[in-house]
């Protein structure tokens, strides 16, 4: 039921920029960008349970400390792509494409402790 209102929201959402792109495009521009970081927050409410069971179930594991390594991956993903839909949004579509090469050489950056680990792994397979 969720994903129909946020598809309600959001058609409704576009009615509103298309009307106001003929009267005050600036305004459209603002309309966007507020239903952007709306269905933002609403999405991130819908994951919370999803990373508390994760974060319950591999409290005891060997994975255990990768899981914050995952929730800061996914915060990056989240948080870049929104940035890079305003930007879009913006006609900034440039812009867009440095967002998404900066989130994705982030997450990179962030994995370096996993990739390490996989490697120790792998050589220790192979022995």
């Amino acid at each position: 039921m969720t994903e129909i209102k946020a598809c309600g929201i959001i058609l409704s959402a576009l009615i509103i920029c298309v009307i106001f792109k003929d009267i005050k495009s600036e305004y459209s521009l603002f309309i966007r960008i507020l239903i952007t970081v709306s269905v933002f927050g609403v999405s991130l409410s819908i994951f919370y349970p999803v990373l508390t069971y994760i974060n319950e179930i591999s409290k005891n594991t060997t994975v255990s400390k990768y899981v914050p390594i995952l929730f800061k991956a996914l915060g990056i993903a989240f948080s870049v792509e929104i940035t890079a839909n305003i930007c879009k949004d913006a006609n900034e579509h440039s812009l867009a494409e440095r967002i998404s090469f900066f989130g994705k050489a982030e997450i990179l950056l962030l994995s370096l402790p996993l990739i390490k680990d996989l490697f120790k792994l792998t050589e220790n397979l192979l022995k």
